[in-house]
């Protein structure tokens, strides 16, 4: 070997660690460094273990599976999609049933299948059912061709074959019938109401006869028309839809379907229906209507939630308005505007009927001439009904001016208040009235489609073709058709609103409440904790009461998260919400006596004075102070600005002159109940050790180098803190955000009292003002898997929808992280040049 390997060699051997006789391995610390090492890794295995759980169970939940047949040995029928099969052992009771020794235990097997379909299902039963292989018949189950899935947004999904399409044409009804109909109606079920002439008048009572017979000769003339018309019409209508179509039937007014070749003429149809036989062509009808008959639903909702909830609000605003004026004169008008609106209806419904009967006797006239009975009795008829109207009109305009005079003697403000909630109830409701008959018009046009699809049993039902979701012939799709399936249903998911007891459809309220507490929980702990922790970091000095608040701090990271749920439940919104909404009285508060109120707020600002005096001279005036007199005047501001304190939150808490902000309301709180400002809040404080902890480290890691080369070059404290201390603190502060962003967002049960629900009507933050609505109730992730976990009523159902939203709450948990992380990142490469 040569010389410098040998030297090597030499140098290895003179470094290498010697075991000392006697020493044990345990002495040297190797068994603890594999201790630790290997419960670090079966942390990491517990954690990818259960991530890899749920981002499998989650993802895999939305793709789509084959649909089976199967026929069991009772001659029973059932159609699903296979979701899980096992072996298992029989029960004694089934061993016994075989030909085997009962003593030996006998494994079999089963699958599991969910066949929904719940309209043609017993209430008990429930959406999967198990088919064990004794069961089963000799025939093996298959997968049908046709056999669909229908996802509906009423009664869940369907599952079963389609058979027919049907696509209805209501027959226009024209101008003509409706004048000739309404002149039969009017003289019809009027006629009793004419009185003769003087009984002892021979001739003008036979005169009267003879127009009373003639007059009934033109109503049987008027219904001949008509019926002469309505049979014209219904051929034509015939003639123009039937386009050489041999599958067309006719609908007639009693409901009777006939085939279009078998309507004899005379025989009224009030539609013609085109009906497509068969899988195939039903499957390609609903794939060609489909899409426009969801849009004219996504419509309808648009309309309902947009535009008659602006008009709806509008109302309650004019009657919260009402009400103001109301207590603030200490007036009862509401009732008596309600009745005025009621009446003035009943008015112009006595005016429209006068108005109707005039138009229908000149329609008579212009159809029979001005020789006819009907032109003859018209007027008369009219006016005899009119007279019986003139009664009631009268009775409802004597009470309109009752009403007028009682209203003479409230003040003006309360007068005009009814007057503008009835003219704004009116304006309302035939916006409404036009808005409910574009609503009708888009379903009279969705109703025209009918799907009809049997069970594997056979029964037939009729799917109305807006509510269908989604449908596919599950047997026939390729890859890219189930994957397409996949991905709608994840659209849906995200963007959409949740159906079915939440176990259908989408989540999207609940990501948006999520998301919006969660960002104005960090807007409200960040700031006090970073204050908290620059007060006792900076400003502080060592002593009893800050070792205490520091206890205290810890402690109360410690206290269990439905405890802060309780204070915030039973202070926050039974207390604070109540005081807003109808002050002191209405949070079941004592109110101070005028005098003795007044008396409070002198001593407060005698008191504040005080202490803003205390304060000043011994900040200023510490060069010339004893050190004896310093502290004293110390001490003596803090009682005095606790005493201060203490006379303020008095003061606002009892006082006698406020009524709260939105007294109106009630009993109807507005934040005396759960909502997103209490939910936010509630969270903060669960979280507030988090921040405060994690910033007063990040102030600590702050080198003390950097303050006093501050100080060095004139800067004050605060100029130092603000400049120097802070952003290099800015990385450590962001981690503690981050923490509390995590902990706080998936945290469910503080939120199950302050303000979640099941199913939130509206969200808490939309495009309507002010845009941020902190008194309303949210839906969250957290609660809406345990609500489908545990509450839900069809569970077994909900299942994978559990998984799946629990990986959307990790992930989004993940996201917000992520974007505070990049943040911090950002933070701690601007500053890092600063810190050594």
């Amino acid at each position: 070997m040569s010389q410098p390997q040998e030297n090597a060699n030499s140098h290895v051997k003179k470094y290498e660690r010697k075991v000392r006789p006697g020493l044990t391995i345990l002495s040297q610390g190797e068994p603890m460094i594999w201790l630790s090492g290997g419960a670090l890794t079966l942390a990491l295995l517990m954690i990818f273990g259960l991530l890899g759980l749920i981002i499998y169970q989650g993802m895999a939940s939305f793709w789509p599976g084959r649909l089976y047949q199967v026929t069991l040995k009772d001659g029973s029928v059932l159609m699903g999609e296979l979701t899980a099969e096992e072996d298992y052992t029989l029960s004694s009771a089934s061993a016994d049933q075989t030909e085997n020794d009962p003593s030996t235990p006998q494994s079999s097997h089963r699958w599991q299948y969910r066949t929904d379909n719940f309209e043609f299902k017993a209430p008990q039963s429930g959406t999967y059912q198990w088919v064990t292989q004794e069961e089963l018949a000799n025939t093996p189950p298959t997968m049908p061709e046709w056999a669909m899935l229908f996802e509906r947004t009423k009664l869940g999904r369907f599952i079963g074959t389609p058979q027919r399409f049907v696509t209805s044409k209501a027959r226009p009804i024209s101008s003509d019938e409706d004048d000739l109909s309404d002149i039969h109606a009017f003289f019809a079920n009027n006629q009793s109401s004419l009185s003769g002439p003087d009984a002892q008048d021979e001739d003008a009572q036979a005169a009267w006869a003879a127009t009373l017979e003639s007059l009934q000769q033109e109503i049987e003339s008027i219904q001949k028309k008509l019926d002469d018309l309505e049979a014209e019409n219904t051929d034509s209508f015939i003639t123009q839809n039937r386009n050489g179509q041999q599958d067309l039937v006719g609908v007639t007014e009693n409901g009777e379907v006939i085939p279009l070749s078998d309507v004899e003429y005379g025989q009224n149809l009030v539609a013609i229906r085109e009906v497509l036989e068969g899988p195939e062509a039903t499957y390609n009808a609903y794939r060609q209507h489909h899409d426009s008959a969801r849009e004219s639903v996504h419509a309808i909702d648009r309309i309902a939630e947009y535009e008659v909830g602006e008009s709806s609000r509008r109302q309650e605003q004019a009657r919260l308005d009402l009400r103001s004026q109301e207590l603030a004169h200490d007036v009862f008008v509401e009732g008596l505007a309600n009745e005025i609106y009621n009446l003035k209806i009943e008015l112009n419904a006595i005016q429209q009927d006068n108005q109707k009967d005039s138009r229908i006797v000149e329609r008579a006239t212009r159809v029979l001439g001005k020789d006819s009975a009907m032109a003859k009795v018209g007027p008369d008829l009219v006016a005899v009904l009119n007279t019986q109207r003139a009664t009631e009109e009268s009775r409802i305009q004597a009470r309109l001016d009752e009403i007028e005079r009682l209203l003479d003697q409230v003040p003006p403000d309360a007068r005009q208040a009814v007057y503008h909630f009835v003219d704004v109830r009116f304006e309302v409701d035939n916006q409404i009235a036009a808005l409910q008959e574009r609503i009708n018009e888009i379903e009279e046009r969705n109703n025209r489609f009918g799907l009809f699809a049997t069970t594997a049993e056979g029964t037939e039902a009729e799917l109305k073709l807006g509510d269908i979701v989604r449908a596919f012939p599950a047997n026939q799709l390729d890859w890219m058709g189930r994957l397409n399936v996949y991905l709608s249903r994840w659209g849906e998911f995200l963007l959409a609103d949740p159906r079915e007891a939440n176990s259908e459809g989408g989540v999207f309220p609940a990501i948006w409440g999520t998301i919006a507490m969660t960002m104005i929980m960090s807007l409200i702990v960040v700031p006090f904790g970073v204050l908290a922790a620059l007060y006792l970091r900076e400003y502080a000095k060592s002593g009893p009461i800050v070792s205490i608040i520091r206890i205290s701090i810890n402690n109360l990271a410690g206290v269990p998260s439905i405890v802060f749920g309780v204070f915030g439940y039973g202070f926050l919104i039974l207390v604070v919400g109540a005081y807003i909404d109808g002050g002191p009285g209405n949070a079941n508060l004592p109110t101070m006596p005028k005098l003795w109120w007044w008396l409070t707020a002198a001593g407060l600002a005698i008191v504040a004075f005080s202490a803003f005096i205390t304060t000043s001279y011994s900040l200023g005036s510490r060069k010339v102070l004893t050190r004896m007199r310093t502290p004293t005047l110390g001490i003596a501001s803090l009682l005095l600005w606790i005493m201060a304190t203490v006379a303020f939150v008095a003061l606002v808490a009892f006082t006698p002159n406020f009524s709260g902000f939105y007294q109106a309301s009630l009993p109807n709180p507005t934040f005396g109940k759960g909502g997103l400002l209490w939910a936010s809040l509630t969270l903060a404080l669960l979280t507030l050790p988090v921040v405060i902890v994690a910033t007063e480290e990040a102030l600590a890691a702050v080198p003390n180098s950097l303050r006093e080369g501050s100080y060095g070059c004139g800067a004050s404290k605060w100029q130092t803190i603000r400049r120097i201390v802070l952003p290099h603190a800015l990385p450590g502060i962001m981690t503690g955000m981050i923490l509390a962003m995590a902990r706080g967002a998936g945290e469910v049960a503080p939120l199950m009292l302050v303000g979640v629900l099941k199913l939130a009507p509206e969200l808490p933050v939309d495009l309507s003002a002010p845009f941020v609505h902190l008194d309303r109730s949210f839906m969250h992730l957290g609660f809406h898997i345990f609500d489908l976990g545990f509450q839900s009523p069809n569970s077994e159902a909900a299942k994978p929808m559990v998984f799946t939203t629990t990986l959307l709450l990790i992930t989004v948990i993940f996201t917000l992280n992520l974007f505070a992380i990049w943040l911090r990142a950002r933070l701690r490469k601007r500053f890092q040049s600063g810190q050594f």
